[in-house]
């Protein structure tokens, strides 16, 4: 019985054991669980970056290369030869951009694909690819791209008129174009300023007697109007005829030999100007009538002046359109090419014009003379001016009373 007693108090006392293993343990202060550590492991190295290619630098856009092209023609500037022919691209004539920096004393800069021509008056800026350009006053666009040539840029003739706003002549060949800057004469009105009109000066005559005044009466004109306080002025001074009290114009027509070897001395020495109108065509070609080296002698002088009286003197009233374009347009040129000056006065062939020739001098020429005598009153229409014709027969008398 004892013995059974003690064996349940055992399994009592095991089995308190037990449950007792198994019981919660009593919270104290609360903690943080614990991070566990890495396990070590061995360190391996950070891969380095591969390595990257270097970025191009992009150049900025730049005019074309200048395709095939071929020569046109010379060009003239203001009376200066550019260095380079003018060629064509796509039917388009072009220059040389440098040679025309070089006549206006200017630069051209070049930045990317935007090119600017600067002189002392003004500047343009041209965007080469599409032509389109900017002055100070004005803009536009060209017929073409500007483009690059070695170091060279050529841009189309075009820009001459449009831009710098000269006109252009081409001569008789075609070869050459002169571009030059028209004269734009402001004359007051009001002021009465005779006009005389003479030929050849030479006591010898040939053809037509009348024309020939003698040269002892052609002084004695020119002391007459010496002594009586009139000054013979040129068409350009028209701009400023109130600074004369008694202007006259002499002029004289076609250009005769006679006009260097008997009026230039006189008019030496009387210190008076004159101006002579020249049938361009015979100027070289025929002994009755000067050279050109004996016109520039003339003008170098200071006074005389070379104007326009056509290439062939034709009647230009029975020409067609074409023909009368062909000599305003072939005269001029060549008076520039030779002198230097452009030709802004037309004196009409035998005094002779219809509307097609007035049309034809617009943007070319300021001043056209007739032959039908009366008084010119500046201001009156400018492509018709009078004047009065001086002959072989007119006396003193009567020269008096023309230029009264």
């Amino acid at each position: 019985m004892k013995k059974r007693a003690a064996l349940l108090l055992l399994a009592v006392a095991i089995l308190l054991a037990l449950v007792g293993c198994h019981a919660p343990a009593v919270p104290t202060e609360s903690q943080p669980p614990a991070t566990p550590e890495p396990a070590a492991t061995e360190e391996t190295p950070a891969p380095e970056p591969e390595p990257q290619p270097e970025p191009k630098e992009v150049p900025p856009p730049q005019p074309d290369t200048m395709p095939g092209n071929k020569a046109y023609a010379r060009v003239t500037v203001m009376a200066h030869p550019l260095t380079y022919s003018s060629v064509t691209v796509d039917g388009e004539p072009y220059f040389a951009l440098q040679d025309l920096a070089e006549v206006l004393e200017g630069a051209v800069a070049l930045d990317g694909a935007t090119v600017t021509l600067s002189w002392a008056e003004g500047s343009v800026e041209i965007r080469a690819k599409s032509g389109i350009w900017f002055s100070d006053t004005a803009s536009g666009i060209l017929p073409g791209a500007v483009y690059r040539s070695g170091e060279l840029l050529f841009a189309p003739l075009a820009l001459l008129e449009d831009v710098l706003g000269l006109t252009c002549t081409a001569s008789e060949d075609g070869k050459t174009l002169y571009y030059y800057e028209a004269a734009s004469w402001d004359i007051p009105k009001g002021y009465s300023v005779p006009v005389l009109m003479y030929h050849a000066v030479s006591d010898e005559t040939w053809g037509v007697t009348e024309l020939f005044v003698r040269p002892s009466e052609m002084e004695a004109q020119l002391q007459y109007l010496q002594e009586n306080g009139f000054t013979p002025i040129f068409f350009s001074d028209l701009s400023h005829v109130e600074d004369y009290e008694k202007p006259v114009l002499l002029t004289f027509d076609d250009g005769y030999n006679n006009n260097y070897t008997e009026l230039f001395p006189l008019l030496k020495k009387y210190n008076m100007k004159a101006t002579i109108f020249v049938v361009t065509g015979n100027l070289d070609n025929n002994p009755n009538f000067m050279t050109w080296d004996q016109a520039r002698e003339m003008v170098q002088s200071g006074l005389v002046a070379i104007e326009s009286h056509t290439v062939t003197h034709p009647d230009l009233d029975v020409q067609s359109r074409e023909r009368q374009l062909k000599e305003l347009e072939e005269s001029q040129a060549k008076i520039l090419e030779e002198i230097g000056i452009p030709s802004q006065v037309l004196c009409f062939p035998t005094g002779k014009y219809n509307q097609t020739t007035l049309e034809l001098m617009e943007g070319r020429y300021e001043i056209g003379l007739i032959m039908n005598g009366g008084g010119y009153i500046t201001g009156s229409d400018p492509f018709r001016i009078p004047r009065w014709y001086v002959s072989r027969y007119t006396t003193l008398g009567s020269f008096a009373y023309l230029v009264k």
